[in-house]
């Protein structure tokens, strides 16, 4: 695709946390879908409509890998995303996609999310102990809300505890964008997720990676798949955790609400989950063929960006979107996606993004922020990370 001078970029889209963004919010009301100018040049065509969206999720026509990988539009030049939309390129990409997800849904039933929120509870409040053995103000960002997620992700699928601040290191690099994307980092990255795989063969446990190892005889796709997992699991529910404690951090009234409420938790983490962001942290999607929508025509190979976030806030399936209501019920969010593509780990989203605000809240019910809210999404010190919109969250108690 040619770049289009005139066309809105993506970078000018991007809403902070616990704000949005005028001219996006213009551009949902307007119309459900533009073709846009990506951080690389490239074009693509952005979905900011929550029916529009649903609509992609369920059509065979769209995909997340591409036909001819070289010649794929990027939203931004990342290791993740070129992974992906290479990913089983020349197989078809819908087959591919629901034998993995059958090969992974066992691990994220309820009986395994039941099994799993003892030694979940024990993560999050080892991190509390941490985080209350600390000199405050600390910022819980790096203290609490990133490594959590990593911990779980490790236990689930059997990563030895000796190796996983190292993995925390490598996993970090695969986060950068633009210019803070690393190749070699890439490659490190790999080679130990490869050499992990190898491990496990040699000696399986009672983890993921042990058992997904026989049902699948290409190495290289069971590092793609414990890649992905790691990608979705980790700075996605970091983000959410973050940006989840700032919100509760900048509304008493919402703080008090599931204090004086433990049964109000979980429709509360599902408000959150649906009001983290007001745009951006798009995921690519590939048209497989030529799409008609709204009048638009996407043409085969033509990136697509669904902006599940916006989504999340279009008032023609929202009453009142920009309304913050722990008691909403029913809440069709789009946060995990929808369909075929509904993110198989939901529930152990769910489950970390309640334990961890219930022991928070409850164990540090002091805790306060250390800085206006304004300086929490300061563009100019966010980094360049795929899921990143708070620059901290530095608290005290």
């Amino acid at each position: 695709m040619t770049v289009s001078e005139d066309l809105p970029t993506l970078e000018s889209l991007r809403s902070p946390a616990l704000g949005d963004n005028p001219y996006l919010r213009r551009m949902q009301a307007e119309k459900s879908i533009w073709r846009v100018r990506t951080a690389t040049g490239d074009e693509g065509w952005l979905v900011l409509g929550h029916a529009e969206i649903k609509q992609l999720m369920v059509d065979r026509r769209l995909g997340r890998t591409h036909p001819n990988p070289d010649q794929a539009a990027q939203a931004t030049k990342n290791p993740i995303f070129e992974l992906i939309a290479s990913t089983g390129a020349g197989s078809d990409p819908h087959e591919m996609h629901q034998q993995v997800r059958a090969l992974l849904i066992p691990y994220f039933t309820s009986k395994r999310m039941k099994a799993l929120r003892p030694g979940i509870e024990r993560i999050v409040h080892e991190a509390v102990d941490e985080l209350l053995a600390s000199n405050p103000p600390v910022d819980l960002q790096p203290a609490f809300s990133l490594p959590v997620p990593l911990r779980v992700l490790c236990e689930l699928m059997g990563v030895p505890e000796d190796e996983r601040d190292h993995l925390a290191v490598l996993l970090d690099g695969m986060h950068g964008t633009g210019e803070n994307a690393s190749a070699d980092g890439a490659a490190a990255f790999f080679a130990y997720l490869s050499d992990l795989v190898d491990r496990k063969r040699a000696d399986p446990g009672d983890d993921l990676i042990s058992g997904i190892c026989p049902e699948l005889e290409n190495n290289q796709l069971v590092v793609v798949i414990v890649c992905l997992l790691l990608f979705a699991g980790h700075e996605s529910i970091a983000t959410h955790i973050g940006n989840g404690m700032a919100r509760l951090l900048t509304r008493p009234d919402l703080r008090e609400a599931v204090l004086s409420d433990q049964d109000l938790m979980n429709t509360a983490v599902e408000e959150m989950l649906r009001t983290a962001n007001f745009g951006g942290g798009w995921q690519p999607h590939y048209a497989l063929e030529n799409i008609e929508m709204c009048g638009e025509r996407i043409s085969a190979g033509d990136l697509v960006l669904p902006d599940f976030a916006m989504a999340n806030f279009d008032p023609r399936s929202f009453e009142d979107p920009e309304r913050v209501d722990f008691h909403r019920t029913p809440n069709p969010h789009l946060t995990f996606a929808h369909g075929a593509w509904y993110c198989i780990g939901a529930p152990l989203a769910r489950l970390e993004l309640n334990i961890a605000f219930t022991a928070l809240l409850t164990r540090i019910p002091t805790m306060r922020l250390t800085v206006d809210p304004e300086e929490l999404t300061d563009p100019e010190k966010v980094k360049k990370r795929l899921s990143a919109t708070l620059a901290w969250l530095p608290v005290a108690w």
